[in-house]
C-alpha cells in the first residue's frame, strides 16, 4: 500500500518503471479545450487597461480624404465618348467639351490640360478608342492631376476595365496618382471610399450595355416580322425616311461601269485603277481605289434591287464579334425592294464570272446547234460556272419537236441499255463487240473527265492541229462530247496552242461542267472517265466525237477505299470490274452483264451517223441562247458601247 501511494504521489510527466523492467507511460491529465483561450484573453485585457501614454509621445494624424474640392493647383484633363455619330451625339460631345471647358476655368486651381474624346466608339471596351489609351499613355507621364468624366459609362461599360483603368491611374505612378470624378454619380476614385461605389455604378454600366443589346436585337426581329426593313446609305443609292433606297446617278455611274467592265473578264485590279484615275470617289469621299473595295462593291444584293436583312449579327456585344447570320436570328431576303443600278442577270452573270477558274474574257454566251447532223449539241466553255445538267437538258430539248426529242430519247435508251429494242434483239442475238476503251493506244486521241477538270492527251490535240482553235460541244441526250476547230471569233473559241503551253498535260478547269456529266452519266465522284475519240476531218474541217457511255473508269488510289465502300450489289457482283492487265483501270459492271461488249448494230448504226457527218455539219454555226441560270443580259457588243460611254461621262 505504501508503494502505491509513492506511485499516485510523482509528477505525471514522469515514467514508471516495474519491477520486471516495464516501462508504463503516465496518464494524461485532463484539460478543458477552452482553457489556453481564456488565459489569452485575460492577457489581453490585463495589457489594454494597463497601457499608459508615455511622455514625450507626438501624435501625427492621418491626411484628410481627398475630396474634389482640394485646394491645390491641378492640372485637368476631360475625355468624353459618345457611341454613334449621329447629328444628336455629335451634339452631345460638343456640349460636354464645351460644358467643361467653361467648368475648368471658373475653377480657380484647376487649369486645363487637355480635351479626350472619341466618336462613335462603343464604351464595352477601351480597345478601338484612340483617345481614351493615349490619356492613359499621357496619365503614365505625368501630364495631368485629374480627369473629369461626365458618367461612368461615359468612362467605360466593362466592369473590368472600368476597374482596372481607374486601379491604373491610382498606383502606376504611387507619388503622383491620378483621379478621375464622374460627375453624374459624384464619385472620386481617390477616395477610398469610393471603390465599392465605383464598382455598383461600374456593374450598372455594363448591365445597361448589355440590355441594350437585348433590346436592340428585339427591335430587329420585330422589324423584320413586320417588314420594316433597315436600310442605309451605300454608294450609287440613298435611303429615305420611308425605307425606301433611290438612284443617285452620278454615283451610279462608278457602280455600273465596276458591274460591266468585269461582266466582260476585266480584272479587279485594272477597275480599281481605272475608278483612281479617274477620281472616282467612294461614300466616304476616297479616290483611290483597291481590289477588295472593287469586289465590296460588287456582291451587295441592294446594287441589283434586292435587300438583305440582317446578314451579319453581333455575338459579343463587349468584344464585338460578328458572324455571318446561318439561321441564327431571324432575317429577311427581299427581291425587288427597289429599282437596281444594274439588273439581278448582269449581277448574277458577274458573280459567274468570280466562280469560273481559269477562264478568261468574261461571261461566256450558250449555243445550240439548229440543224444537221450535230442538232441539239450545246457550244459551251467548260470553265464556265454557269451550266448545270437541267440548262443543258433545257438547251438541247428547245430546238427539237416533242415527238422528234421523244424518239431521241428511246434511241438513246436502246444504245445505253435501258430500253429494249425487238428488232435488234431478234435480228442480232449474241452478236457484240468490244467497247471502244478496250482499243485505246498510245496513240489514240483520248479526253478524260475528272472532278472538277477535262484534260486532253496530245494525240487529241494534234489531230485537231496546234495552230488553231477549237469548240467544245456536248449533247445530254445522245450523251456524246465533239471537238471541232472553229474560227478565233466563234463563241467559246478555245486556243490550242494557248492550251499546250499553259498546261504540262494540257486540260482546263471544269467543275461546273464536269458536275453535269457525273450527274446526267451517273458517275461515281471518286473516278474519273477516260474516252476513245473518233476522228473525222471533211474539207479541212476536223472533229473528234467522244461517246461517254464508253469509258476507261480510272480508279487510282482510290481503288482499296472503293472497295470498301461498294463491296458487292445484290447479284453479288463488284459494282466496278477491275481489268486483268492493268490494275488501276476498270469497267462497269454491265459489261460483264453483257459478255464481250455493246450490241453490233448499235455501234454500227453510231458509226453510220459519225460516218455521214459532213463538213458543212461540223462548221455549222450555233445559235446564241439565253442562259436559264442568269436570264436575259445585253450581247457583248452593247456591254462595250455602254462601258465606253461610261468612261468619257465620268
Amino acid at each position: 500500500m505504501a508503494m502505491q501511494d509513492e506511485r499516485d504521489n510523482r509528477p505525471a510527466d514522469e515514467q514508471i518503471s516495474t519491477e520486471a523492467g516495464e516501462v508504463i507511460e503516465p496518464p494524461v491529465q485532463w484539460r478543458p479545450q477552452d482553457a489556453d483561450r481564456e488565459v489569452y484573453k485575460a492577457n489581453i485585457r490585463k495589457r489594454v487597461w494597463n497601457a499608459r501614454v508615455t511622455e514625450g509621445t507626438v501624435f501625427k494624424p492621418a491626411k484628410p480624404k481627398p475630396q474634389i474640392s482640394d485646394a491645390g493647383e491641378k492640372r485637368v484633363s476631360v475625355y468624353a465618348r459618345v457611341s454613334t455619330k449621329s447629328k444628336e451625339q455629335v451634339s452631345s460631345i460638343e456640349n460636354q467639351t464645351r460644358y467643361y471647358t467653361e467648368k475648368i476655368k471658373k475653377t480657380p486651381n484647376w487649369h486645363m490640360q487637355k480635351i479626350y474624346s472619341d466618336e462613335g466608339k462603343s464604351g464595352t471596351s477601351t480597345k478601338r478608342r484612340k483617345d481614351f489609351q493615349q490619356m492613359i499613355l499621357d496619365a503614365a507621364d505625368k501630364q495631368m492631376d485629374l480627369i473629369l468624366c461626365a458618367s461612368v459609362s461615359r468612362f467605360a461599360r466593362n466592369v473590368s476595365d472600368c476597374i482596372t483603368k481607374v486601379r491604373q491611374l491610382k498606383t502606376m505612378n504611387p507619388s503622383h496618382p491620378v483621379g478621375v470624378y464622374f460627375e453624374t454619380e459624384n464619385i472620386y476614385t481617390l477616395d477610398p471610399e469610393s471603390n465599392h461605389l465605383l464598382s455598383i455604378h461600374a456593374m450598372l454600366a455594363e448591365w445597361e450595355s448589355a440590355n441594350k443589346s437585348r433590346r436592340m436585337i428585339l427591335s430587329y426581329d420585330q422589324r423584320i416580322c413586320t417588314g420594316q426593313y433597315p436600310v442605309c446609305d451605300l454608294l450609287g443609292l440613298r435611303h429615305t425616311v420611308d425605307g425606301d433606297l433611290i438612284i443617285q446617278e452620278e454615283e451610279a455611274k462608278t457602280v455600273r461601269f465596276a458591274y460591266l467592265a468585269r461582266y466582260t473578264g476585266m480584272p479587279y485590279k485594272h477597275v480599281a485603277a481605272i475608278l483612281t484615275e479617274k477620281q472616282r470617289p467612294t461614300l466616304q469621299g476616297r479616290t483611290v481605289w483597291n481590289e477588295d473595295m472593287v469586289r465590296t462593291l460588287l456582291k451587295n444584293e441592294r446594287r441589283w434591287g434586292d435587300l438583305s436583312a440582317r446578314k451579319t449579327i453581333v455575338i459579343d456585344y463587349a468584344e464585338r464579334k460578328t458572324i455571318k447570320n446561318v439561321d441564327e436570328r431571324d432575317a429577311a431576303y427581299v427581291t425587288g425592294h427597289h429599282e437596281g443600278i444594274v439588273t439581278p442577270a448582269i449581277a448574277k452573270a458577274v458573280q459567274m464570272v468570280d466562280a469560273s477558274r481559269g477562264m478568261d474574257g468574261g461571261v461566256r454566251e450558250l449555243g445550240v446547234i439548229e440543224e444537221g447532223g450535230l442538232k441539239g449539241f450545246i457550244s459551251v466553255s467548260p470553265s464556265w460556272s454557269a451550266v448545270d445538267n437541267v440548262t443543258f437538258q433545257e438547251i438541247c430539248k428547245s430546238v427539237y419537236q416533242e415527238e422528234e426529242y421523244d424518239q431521241l430519247q428511246h434511241i438513246a435508251g436502246i444504245r445505253n441499255g435501258d430500253e429494249h429494242s425487238n428488232m435488234l434483239s431478234l435480228s442480232f442475238t449474241g452478236y457484240e463487240v468490244a467497247p471502244s476503251a478496250y482499243f485505246i493506244g498510245q496513240g489514240t486521241p483520248t479526253l478524260t473527265i475528272c472532278r472538277r477538270k477535262i484534260k486532253f492527251n496530245k494525240a487529241c490535240l494534234n489531230k485537231l492541229g496546234l495552230n488553231t482553235y477549237m469548240e467544245v460541244l456536248y449533247h445530254p441526250v445522245l450523251q456524246a462530247i465533239v471537238l471541232r476547230t472553229c474560227e478565233e471569233d466563234a463563241i467559246n473559241a478555245i486556243s490550242v496552242e494557248r492550251l499546250i503551253k499553259k498546261n504540262k498535260v494540257p486540260s482546263f478547269p471544269a467543275a461546273a461542267f464536269s458536275a453535269a456529266v457525273y450527274e446526267k452519266m451517273n458517275w461515281l465522284p471518286e473516278y474519273d472517265f477516260r474516252f476513245r475519240g473518233i476522228y473525222r476531218e471533211r474539207d479541212g474541217i476536223r472533229a473528234i466525237v467522244f461517246y461517254l457511255d464508253e469509258p476507261q473508269i480510272l480508279v487510282g488510289k482510290h481503288a482499296k477505299e472503293l472497295a470498301e465502300k461498294y463491296p458487292t450489289n445484290e447479284t453479288g457482283m463488284t459494282c466496278y470490274i477491275p481489268y486483268k492487265d492493268q490494275p488501276q483501270i476498270a469497267y462497269p459492271e454491265e459489261w460483264q452483264k453483257r459478255l464481250i461488249g455493246i450490241s453490233y448494230e448499235l455501234r454500227k448504226r453510231r458509226d453510220r451517223l459519225v460516218d455521214t457527218i459532213t463538213a458543212s455539219d461540223i462548221a455549222q454555226a450555233s445559235t446564241i441562247v439565253e442562259n436559264p441560270l442568269i436570264g436575259k443580259t445585253p450581247s457583248r457588243q452593247e456591254i462595250l458601247d455602254e462601258i465606253d460611254e461610261l468612261l468619257i461621262s465620268m
